[in-house]
């Protein structure tokens, strides 16, 4: 019930973190212990935390979930050593927590919205460094998970079989500061940059000087006029433009050019435009006052008494009108323009498995040592593991695995020992790819007592099954400590690239990509990638499942905009990466 409870709490967590976050490029990074904290790239006082060093992923019960055993033959028949563990790079709850209330005490109003979103480009991203673990003298072989735990709740798991010197060594070296193990990871997260920055300045001042005897009056300008006017009051330093280009490339720079010159385009119509922009014209004032003709006045009050109202001979008011009346517009225009873009920000970490030895010695689940001297007692662990590139299978195509095992004795009076492992989705989302079983020697004498059988049953999403071996009475027999399965697929790793910039150009908005091929024995169709033409990253990824040496096609759809789609044809699918050009769409 606990582990049901703790599997819906990760869930929860993992539901709840941002699935587009960017972290800001520019922003603070502050260190909190072991933790770093980077800013949220759109909410203020937002963070994301980051672990700097990955380590052994512990148990329910608080134990580090490592195993070393050294096995000893004092008759030199069989000695070496098992080394088997799972590494993440996850903070407990109880430090999430903790690191919650420093935030808080150290930066008021301080939010943490969750791990830092990381993301790995392919395999290798998760080595193991280990000199002894990567000597074929001392290390019979050595599995690992290939993939680094970067997601919430992920383990990366790493086994080995070792020869009696490498045993001997890397048990001598944990029980030093720094032992002869360490974890590498490598990934990346995803930050946002500008781009390029552009600032445009003017301080403008228009005068409107008019007296009742002038007329004036002011045409609109030409075309060529303002740009001579908009050049001139460049270079006399009116209009002050200030670049920055964050990044170099050709592109980026014609990009912020063209957008610079439409931002001043814009700016020259608003300050020159007479009607409506800035330098627009005032009322004009009338040359004589309302009222007057030229040449002619009312007559006063004496005068209408004697002549009547009739128009008079001679002026007998002198009359002057002067009036001057001067408008000034000021203003100060600044506009700042900012692209924002997105970049990778590799994250290269690696950390030690010292110190174990010395809290841990003491506990024989994961350090001990088996003598093989008495046959009557003597046990052997075998190890499943699931491998590791198959682990995505799992959440696409796959229900479980089990494997059947049986230990079948010379002595036709022991009885068969039989048990069975079982791998689900829930496992491999914890990181549980490995499992294993343990017989008895039962008193055997030959070294045939390591020989074991197994089989393996998949079952697989629609209510079907494939069994290995297919016939039902067949088994897998081995001597091998730790056995790698695998489902019968073939695994395809497909890098999607496309120039959105050439969607642009030719009026395409969406490109939808669908593969086909065949899936134990069934054909099977999927939409693989969904290209759209503003994507801050060109380059998709996407992973597929097929039966071995069966082909895969794919086919590309194309919508335009403002036009009837462009479906593609299907096409044979012979490379990892896959270039695509938009066609010429017919407006």
């Amino acid at each position: 019930m606990n582990r049901l409870f703790q599997t819906i709490v990760s869930l929860i967590w993992v539901s709840t973190l941002p699935l587009f976050a960017l972290v800001n490029y520019d922003g603070p990074i502050r260190q909190v212990g072991s933790v770093m904290l980077l800013p949220d790239a759109d909410q203020k006082n937002a963070w994301y935390y980051l672990p700097t060093t990955p380590h052994v992923a512990r148990n329910a019960q608080g134990l580090p979930e490592l195993m070393v055993v050294k096995f000893i033959d004092p008759n030199g028949k069989a000695s070496g050593g098992l080394f088997h563990m799972l590494v993440t790079l996850d903070l407990p709850k109880k430090a999430i927590e903790e690191l919650k209330k420093k935030i808080k005490k150290e930066i008021p109003g301080a939010m943490l919205l969750g791990p830092v979103p990381l993301r790995q480009d392919s395999e290798g991203s998760f080595s193991i460094v280990s000199a002894t673990l990567s000597d074929k003298g001392f290390t019979r072989s050595l599995i690992s998970s290939g993939r680094a735990p970067i997601t919430p709740g992920s383990k990366a798991a790493v086994a080995a079989s070792l020869s009696p010197h490498g045993a001997t060594l890397l048990w001598e070296s944990l029980m030093h500061p720094t032992s002869d193990v360490s974890i590498a990871l490598h990934a990346y997260y995803e930050a946002k940059i500008p781009a390029y920055r552009a600032k445009i300045r003017a301080d403008i001042s228009t005068v409107y000087d008019h007296m009742s005897k002038v007329l004036n009056r002011q045409k609109e300008y030409t075309k060529r006029q303002l740009r001579d006017i908009y050049d001139e009051m460049v270079r006399t330093g009116i209009i002050e433009i200030e670049v920055l280009d964050r990044l170099p490339e050709k592109s980026s720079a014609h990009a912020m050019q063209r957008l610079t010159d439409m931002a001043a385009e814009k700016l020259t119509k608003i300050i020159f435009d007479t009607k409506t922009g800035f330098t627009a014209m005032p009322k004009k004032e009338q040359a004589v006052e309302k009222g007057q003709l030229k040449g002619r006045q009312s007559r006063g009050w004496i005068t209408k008494l004697f002549k009547g109202t009739g128009d008079q001979k001679y002026y007998t008011d002198n009359q002057f009108v002067l009036k001057k009346r001067k408008d000034i517009n000021r203003g100060i225009f600044s506009i700042n323009i900012t692209r924002n873009s997105v970049v990778k920000v590799p994250f290269d970490s690696a950390g030690n498995i010292s110190g174990l030895y010395e809290v841990y010695k003491s506990h024989p689940e994961i350090f001990r040592v088996v003598n093989l001297a008495d046959p009557a007692f003597q046990k052997r662990e075998v190890f499943f593991r699931i491998d590791g590139d198959y682990t995505d299978a799992f959440e696409k195509i796959m229900n479980f695995g089990s494997v059947n095992v049986r230990k079948v004795y010379e002595d036709a009076n022991r009885s068969v020992a039989t048990g069975e492992l079982l791998f689900t989705r829930e496992d491999i989302r914890k990181g549980k790819f490995s499992k294993s079983w343990t017989y008895a020697r039962l008193g055997e004498e030959s070294d045939a007592w390591l020989n074991y059988d197994y089989r393996v049953t998949w079952s697989v999403k629609g209510n079907r099954k494939v069994q290995l071996p297919e016939q039902s009475d067949a088994w897998f027999t081995t001597k091998d400590p730790i056995v790698t399965i695998a489902p019968p697929l073939e695994r395809l790793d497909l890098q999607i690239d496309a120039d959105r910039l050439a969607f642009d150009e030719v009026g395409i908005k969406t490109a939808l990509v669908m593969a086909r091929y065949t899936l134990f024995g069934k054909p099977k169709r999927e939409k693989i990638a969904l290209l759209k033409h503003n994507d801050a990253d060109s380059l998709s990824s996407a992973i597929l499942f097929h039966d071995p040496g069966t082909p895969v096609e794919y086919k590309v759809n194309w919508y335009p905009f403002g036009a009837k789609a462009v479906k593609g044809e299907w096409t044979k699918l012979d490379e990892e990466y896959l270039m695509l050009t938009p066609p010429k769409i017919k407006r």
